[in-house]
């Protein structure tokens, strides 16, 4: 049975109105992951999950496949698991085709370590008692030291947890965030896990995490998100091309 790649990119956002196909550097957002998606030697298919029709347009020119959702699937409340399921279903209802594990890209995630897919799927077929491989980055930010506030009028506050005495970031556990770049669930655990909306629960209860640079993390969804991602897509650019062009006997 296979493993594909499937790409969540509906039409709709708040924030950023048509951000999944708005302009980076020249190429529309959702194809920076579906070019990674396709060079990943792990992935027997890359597949678009939309409801919009110029996001499905943009995404076959960049050779994706693509699988139209329903609209009730692509409100800002569905859950992306959902989406994730209706490829799997439509696999089967319209191929016959059984399906090993999926493979989660973000559209909103242009800065891609090169490998990184392969990674993750290569540690999930490598340990057989995890239900999901997630990539993550260490937080820096501590909700230990994170204040709520009571009264939005005189904005006062109160701490969000009890810290304690342990004020020293080394005296605290590292905490780790799924940042949702990439994904490896087994088909088997996401749909186990059908109508049930809490947090990440259709990653199973033993979740494996592939840790990488916050860089990898960045999301677009608002517009100082755009010049971040394009700051780091600039850089990883031209070190590419120092590399290429650097003497090979130095």
């Amino acid at each position: 049975m296979p493993i594909i790649g499937v790409i969540p990119a509906r039409g709709g956002s708040e924030r950023l109105p048509g951000k999944n196909i708005r302009p980076i550097l020249g190429k529309p957002l959702v194809a920076y992951t579906i070019e990674a998606a396709l060079e990943a030697s792990t992935l027997a298919r890359v597949i678009v999950s939309t409801d919009d029709d110029e996001t499905a347009r943009i995404s076959r020119d960049f050779g994706a496949e693509v699988v139209m959702r329903p609209k009730e699937l692509a409100s800002a409340t569905a859950p992306i698991d959902d989406a994730l399921r209706h490829v799997v279903d439509f696999l089967r209802e319209n191929e016959g085709l059984s399906i090993e594990a999926v493979v989660s890209m973000q559209a909103n995630n242009p800065v891609r370590k090169v490998g990184e897919i392969d990674d993750v799927v290569r540690r999930l077929i490598a340990t057989p008692w995890a239900t999901a491989v997630a990539t993550a980055y260490k937080l820096s930010e501590r909700p230990e030291w994170a204040k709520v506030v009571i009264d939005q009028q005189t904005m006062e506050i109160l701490p969000f947890m009890d810290a304690g005495t342990m004020y020293r970031m080394q005296d605290l556990r590292p905490l780790y965030l799924l940042d949702g770049a990439t994904i490896a669930v087994p088909t088997e655990v996401l749909q186990k896990a059908a109508g049930d909306g809490r947090v990440h629960v259709y990653l199973g209860e033993r979740i494996v995490i592939e840790v990488h640079d916050p860089m990898y993390a960045v999301e677009i969804d608002e517009l100082e998100d755009v010049q971040l991602a394009e700051f780091y897509l600039a850089a990883d650019r031209g070190q590419s091309r120092n590399a290429s062009t650097a003497d090979p006997r130095r």
